[in-house]
């Protein structure tokens, strides 16, 4: 049997909205006439579409259109996840109202007597900030001895690192302190009469991580040992 031709009447609803029930009409008209087993290939596939079933041919697009639109109301874009996760985390970034570094020039020196006891004598370096501006320190200061003429005398700085050294932020005004401590006996290191050597006149201090050094009053006499003189790292405040 011959194809039906395409303006065929049945044409459309056949391949349009076909219904079992108009498949198996079809079939049994084939078979009358004899051509259930000898049609074309595209009689057999649409005859097989035909009785597959009863739903419309856009059944699969209908089904999508379907969904329930709120159903990804509220899943957030990858761009508002990227934000709120960018919200979340920790901000990281450098401070920049962040302090400078306290430099020389904006730190002045002063030694302050403290209790002596056997031998020792002990001292408070303060250094206060005199800008108008904060700025930050940490860590232990450098210390030279020097006579009345400016010239250096033998001077070791020794480290006490029995208090751990703490981040400070001074304010224009505000000091932070060191103890010193040295000894006034003399050892075997010191000159043969029995002295300490030379008396200074200034300590020069070197603030941490600089290199110049600002200059304070220096009235405790001779350091023995010779020029030893042991510092605690720097601490809030102007003394114990």
């Amino acid at each position: 049997m011959a194809p039906l031709p395409p303006d065929s009447p049945r044409s459309p609803r056949l391949r349009a909205r076909p219904t079992a029930g108009a498949a198996l009409v079809v079939l049994a008209a084939l078979v009358a006439t004899g051509c259930g087993t000898g049609g074309s290939a595209s009689e057999d596939n649409a005859l097989e579409r035909a009785s597959s079933s009863d739903q419309p041919a856009d059944t699969e697009a209908q089904t999508d259109t379907d969904t329930d639109p709120d159903a990804d109301a509220d899943t957030p874009s990858e761009a508002e996840a990227e934000a709120g996760s960018d919200s979340a985390a920790p901000d990281r970034r450098p401070q920049s109202d962040a302090a400078d570094w306290c430099a020389t020039d904006a730190l002045a020196a002063e030694v302050t007597p403290l209790d002596a006891g056997a031998g020792n004598r002990y001292a408070a370096l303060v250094l206060t900030n005199t800008t108008d501006a904060s700025c930050r320190t940490q860590g232990w200061p450098g210390l030279e001895l020097a006579a009345g003429d400016g010239a250096a005398l033998p001077t070791e700085t020794v480290r006490d690192d029995s208090r751990a050294p703490v981040p400070l932020t001074l304010a224009p005004g505000e000091s932070a302190w060191a103890q010193l401590r040295w000894t006034v006996v003399p050892g075997s290191a010191d000159p043969a009469d029995g002295g300490c050597g030379p008396e200074p006149a200034a300590l020069r201090v070197i603030p941490p991580d600089t290199y110049d050094a600002t200059p304070a009053d220096w009235e405790f006499g001779a350091v023995c040992g010779p020029g030893r003189i042991e510092a605690l790292p720097l601490a809030e405040g102007e003394g114990p």
